[in-house]
């Protein structure tokens, strides 16, 4: 019961996560001279934000464990979105759902990950199925990078 309540406050934090996204790109739309829908824009957001602050704290109180992978993820995230703006990513593979998110090594089996980046140096840096940054040296790795435009974080 919990694992389905915690999957349930999870999928409210995504609705209202994209919802912050619309009103930030109707903020961005609105002319500087009116500083009245900008407030009000700018409070709605907030009010959304304090809005998924709740749910995960509702998270932590009935599915702790839960509520600890989850900021496993979001800090390993954060730590990739810096990497990635120090150094240029040529190709960014991320897992969807139903589908195989791996690298392949020369010596040693397939490494599963959430996602995975090449540098322009043919350097790899993944994000484990546990939330861990590891890296590896493009001449340990036997795939090539997929050429893609570098996607905004």
């Amino acid at each position: 019961m919990t694992h389905s309540k915690t999957h349930d406050i999870l999928r409210k934090i995504n609705y209202i996560e994209a919802d912050v996204e619309i009103q930030r790109q109707v903020l961005f739309s609105i002319p500087s001279d009116q500083k009245e829908e900008m407030e009000k824009t700018i409070r709605i957001i907030a009010t959304k934000k304090e809005e998924i602050q709740n749910l995960r704290l509702e998270i932590k109180k009935i599915d702790p464990a839960e509520y600890q992978r989850i900021i496993i993820f979001e800090d390993a995230v954060n730590k990739f979105k810096k990497m990635a703006s120090e150094k240029i990513f040529e190709s960014i593979v991320s897992k969807n759902i139903n589908e195989e998110c791996a690298l392949e090594l020369k010596k040693g089996p397939k490494v599963e990950c959430l996602l995975k980046a090449c540098d322009a140096n043919g350097d790899w840096t993944i994000i484990t199925m546990e939330g861990e940054i590891q890296s590896f040296s493009g001449e340990n790795v036997a795939e090539k990078p997929q050429k893609q435009k570098q996607p905004q974080f």
